[in-house]
């Protein structure tokens, strides 16, 4: 596979996630995870690498809203 999404967690170890040989499919699969909730709060970063040039892509932080829980709280009356 030519593209690889990883996550990197506080370790600072990179845990495969996603082999891709499309770009397109890859960039997909990176957006849909850094949009994601319920994260790990050990998981710091995603990552989009290219396997032919062993050069990372792109990656992103994750954020506090990465973390929430699904859902909406309850509305008080």
């Amino acid at each position: 596979m030519t593209f690889a999404i990883s996550v990197g967690e506080d370790s600072r170890q990179y845990r495969q996630v996603g082999d891709y040989e499309d770009l397109d499919e890859a960039m997909e699969a990176f957006n849909e995870l850094i949009n994601r909730r319920n994260w790990s709060e050990s998981d710091l970063v995603v990552a989009l690498s290219d396997r032919r040039s062993g050069k990372r892509l792109a990656q992103y932080g994750l954020q506090d809203f990465n973390y929430e829980q699904h859902g909406s709280p309850e509305l008080e009356g």
